[in-house]
């Protein structure tokens, strides 16, 4: 038996593959950690390739899938080129995707499976009559926690954006929530009930007889230690040097033209949902996304005391990592949008060339938007280089025994 989680997947897929179903050891782990991935493993290792072979490559394409579907959407949500190809570069070159790729663990295909679930939800919820993206969902929110536990933060987003959905009868809405929640959380029910009836616990045998599970570290150092780890994906483990002058000043100016905005509104709610008059008003292609990373830390820094005896990895935050790109990135899209229609700069081009104007009509330049827009874009430009630094010393140094990101 391994000690790490890699090699307990491997391990785990090699007694389901040869058949080794009676291994007392292999039933208690068949409880604790959750059959997909490691089904998935043991399949291929029918045809003679070795799980830990299998599980490399098989993260490889998880992530080659999740740039594929993600830099996808940004195309079609987004009107500046710019912010979509710049958002699926940071997505490639990012710090904690090619850190949790880089060992045979589920994170990769939970990152898929999570993004591909949010994306048919809000595709139904903005075209109810096509049951095929609903099914879509079901299928994809049901695979997360059987892929990982915390997996069923994606079955409980989806009920939420059900729910929150504006212009569906509530009646509606709580029927398409039961049947989604219900369908999503059959599989890992069914699972659940079987160790029960194996162990008379629901994810196996942990800590002991009587024995509490769990750091039981406060809600503080959970906190922190996601600080720390943002921390890292910004800086890239360096030490910040004028990138933190930067991304203080860029959240200087957030809190400031959010503050102007909200003193502004007649009416503060209704600034939350003000969304622009183009075609595609009604569709806030952000929100599951943004949603769901939020419902994704809340559970983890309310269960994860009771349900780990360590405090929190890199790992388990990096599964925020795509969809928080995917909602600043639609964000900064709106943003740009809106304060290039408000400024009066006006880019067109014509039979001499490009050009540039101003309409003093509009008013003063917001000088503030800008240097905002500028400074995200340059912490963004400056943290992938960064990356790009840590790959290719990566490639002159590795070790695969002893070199970790």
């Amino acid at each position: 038996m391994y000690a790490t989680d890699a090699g307990i997947y491997t391990w785990y897929a090699e007694m389901v593959a040869t058949g080794r179903w009676e291994d007392d050891v292999l039933k208690i782990s068949m409880q604790i950690w959750p059959p997909f991935f490691p089904a998935v493993l043991a399949f291929v290792r029918l045809f003679g390739i070795e799980p830990s072979i299998t599980g490399r490559y098989f993260n490889i394409a998880c992530v080659g899938l999740t740039v594929l579907v993600s830099g996808h959407w940004l195309h079609r949500f987004t009107r500046f080129r710019l912010v979509a190809i710049g958002a699926t570069v940071t997505i490639v070159l990012s710090y904690p995707l090619a850190r949790v790729s880089s060992y045979v663990l589920t994170e990769p295909l939970l990152i898929l499976l999570t993004v591909l679930a949010l994306i048919q939800i809000e595709s139904f919820l903005s075209d109810k009559t096509s049951k095929l993206k609903l099914w879509l969902s079901i299928i994809f929110s049901a695979l997360a926690p059987l892929t990982r536990w915390m997996g069923v933060t994606v079955i409980i987003t989806g009920a939420l954006l059900i729910l929150m959905h504006q212009g569906t009868p509530t009646r509606l809405k709580c029927k398409h929530a039961a049947f989604y929640s219900a369908a999503s959380s059959l599989p890992v029910a069914l699972w659940m009930t079987r160790s029960w009836l194996a162990s008379g616990t629901l994810t196996g045998p942990r800590g002991g007889d009587g024995q509490f599970f769990g750091s039981g570290q406060s809600l503080g150092d959970s906190l922190s230690q996601i600080g720390e780890y943002s921390s890292w994906w910004v800086f890239v483990r360096q030490d910040p040097g004028w990138l933190g002058v930067c991304l203080g000043a860029a959240v200087v100016l957030i809190v400031l033209e959010t503050t102007k905005a909200l003193v502004s509104a007649r009416n503060p709610i209704a600034f939350f949902k003000k969304t622009d008059s183009s075609s595609d008003a009604k569709r806030r292609p952000a929100l599951a996304f943004a949603t769901f990373t939020i419902v994704y830390i809340v559970t983890l820094v309310t269960v994860a005391p009771y349900t780990t005896d360590a405090p929190l990895y890199t790992r388990y935050i990096a599964i925020t990592y795509v969809p928080l790109a995917i909602a600043v990135a639609i964000w900064l899209d709106r943003f740009l949008l809106a304060t290039y229609r408000s400024s009066g700069v006006s880019v067109y081009k014509n039979q001499v060339g490009w050009g540039i104007s101003y309409n003093k009509a509009f008013g003063s330049i917001s000088a503030m938007k800008w240097i905002l827009i500028g400074l995200i874009l340059i912490i963004v430009w400056t943290t992938n280089v960064r990356n790009i630094v840590l790959y290719i010393d990566v490639l002159i140094t590795y070790d695969a025994l002893r070199y970790h990101f």
